[in-house]
């Protein structure tokens, strides 16, 4: 069976999807969400973007042709060193490539001649990402993709050069070092090979990126119906060390004798007794189907809460919406947001918002994530914005996730996504489909066609629901504590 680029950059997300797109009932899959095919139009667009400013179009275009015939064809082409290929086609036994570029350069020489080829892809996004404040990497699934492809050529010519580079959705030139993905690069190609071979099989991980992959029905019902132990909040790929030890099922989990499991020829790698106690607390909480709410937490008084979302594209970096459902002591509420109804209205969209904060006080934001502080520093550094701003809305932030929910309580599902808890305490969408990456979609359409005033609307009413979920989670709360 053929491997290929996006064997990699699944494999990257989710072992499981690489064997299921190989082996499993194609009628258990889902139809692509709306963000999934925003994606690939975005991928085309970037494309066809760059391929038109390119100088006198001087490429030769392979994009109309199947794969088989584009592989053939690259052949000869390569062999009468074209200076360009535009979605060509490359192979070595069942490996099978499509890289968007396939580059001629003149400065080594190689089996084909006194030159040699370059894989590019064209992409939608940015290749390097902030990890941490003072430290960037590359994205691994970009970079496995590339390498992929120069895999395929080193056996075509015989040699490859030193760096490894993609063209970001900017159209600018991005580079890499192929060296310090070697060794991950070389353990999932050997993977996706023993997956798609049927020679290994995988089970899934669930998590809270899964939805939108089209085998997430599927696996959904197969964890909760073997309860495995990935049904459980925080477990992910840890299940397979559990099961290694004997910790098969929800069950086993339930009753374990923690002590068995911190020590001994059956301690788990990376697990101590605390994460251990309160995975078995979230096992039981799963079983009996309640949550458990402990006590000891408090919430600020302050005469305004206000519960605060964002709306954002990362890819376009854009952050097209500032949600806000503003609750005075007196119980009156109102919904108010700041909107880019253009991409280019980003900056005074941010500004609006920054004088918002600035003209608030004895207030506490209440958040669902990290999401919205890094967003805001973020955007201050970029519109060069008032920092002491900033500075004030950290000292009145409070996150209802990290702060509250995982902090003081177990609830019986696999994700603690504000989705999955304000449902549990009773609260619903109005949209039939809500979720963050649909309102990306639904944005992207609008823009497209800005009278289409029902989308914008669209994506107001979802963010103005994501803020009163919020409401919903922290009343919750209030009326179970017992300090």
């Amino acid at each position: 069976m053929k491997i290929t680029a996006q064997d990699l950059y699944n494999y990257t997300k989710c072992a499981h999807r690489v064997y299921l797109d190989a082996h499993g009932d194609r009628t258990e899959r889902s139809e692509a969400s709306a963000f999934v095919e925003l994606l690939w139009e975005m991928g085309l667009q970037n494309e066809r973007a760059y391929m038109e400013a390119m100088p006198n179009r001087a490429y030769v275009d392979l994009q109309s042709m199947d794969i088989d015939a584009a592989c053939r064809h690259s052949v000869e082409l390569m062999a009468a060193g074209t200076d360009i290929i535009f979605q060509g086609g490359i192979k070595a036994n069942n490996w099978v490539g499509r890289p968007d570029l396939l580059v001629k350069h003149a400065d080594h020489s190689s089996q084909l001649g006194e030159f040699y080829y370059e894989p590019i892809d064209i992409k939608a996004g940015k290749g390097w990402e902030e990890h941490s404040r003072d430290r960037r990497r590359f994205k691994s699934h970009y970079a496995f993709q590339v390498m992929f492809y120069r895999e395929i050529l080193k056996r075509i010519q015989g040699y490859v050069p030193l760096t490894a580079r993609i063209i970001n959705i900017n159209k600018e030139i991005e580079e890499f070092d192929p060296q310090e993905f070697s060794l991950s690069f070389q353990t999932a190609l050997r993977e996706v090979e023993e997956l798609i071979s049927g020679r290994e099989t995988s089970e899934p991980v669930l998590g809270s990126g899964c939805h939108q992959c089209h085998w997430y029905a599927k696996c959904r019902r197969w964890v909760e119906g073997t309860r495995d132990p990935s049904g459980l909040y925080f477990v992910g790929k840890v299940k397979f060390d559990l099961k290694k030890v004997g910790l098969a099922n929800i069950y086993d989990i339930a009753e374990m004798d923690v002590d068995d499991y911190v020590r001994g020829p059956k301690k788990i790698a990376g697990m101590g007794q605390a994460s251990l106690v309160r995975m078995k607390e979230r096992a039981r909480v799963m079983l009996r189907g309640t949550p458990r709410i402990r006590p000891g937490y408090t919430f600020p008084d302050s005469d305004r809460e206000i519960y605060f979302d964002i709306e954002d594209d990362p890819t376009r970096n854009l952050t097209y919406l500032f949600g806000l459902v503003v609750r005075e002591r007196s119980g009156a509420e109102r919904f108010q947001c700041y909107v880019s109804t253009t991409p280019q209205a980003e900056e005074d969209t941010v500004r609006r918002f920054w004088r918002f904060v600035e003209g608030t006080s004895n207030a506490t934001f209440y958040v669902y994530s990290s999401k919205e502080r890094v967003t805001l520093r973020r955007l201050m550094e970029r519109y060069e914005l008032d920092a002491e701003v900033f500075e004030r809305y950290l000292q009145q932030e409070y996150d209802l996730y990290t702060d509250l929910v995982v902090k003081y309580s177990d609830w019986p599902t696999y994700s603690y996504g504000i989705k999955q808890i304000a449902n549990r305490v009773g609260f619903s969408w109005r949209d039939r489909d809500p979720s963050g990456a649909n309102s990306i979609a639904w944005y992207n359409e609008y823009l497209k066609q800005p009278d289409r005033r029902d989308l914008l609307e669209r994506i107001l009413q979802y963010n103005e629901d994501d803020c009163r979920a919020m409401i919903a989670v922290k009343d919750y709360f209030q009326g179970h504590n017992t300090n």
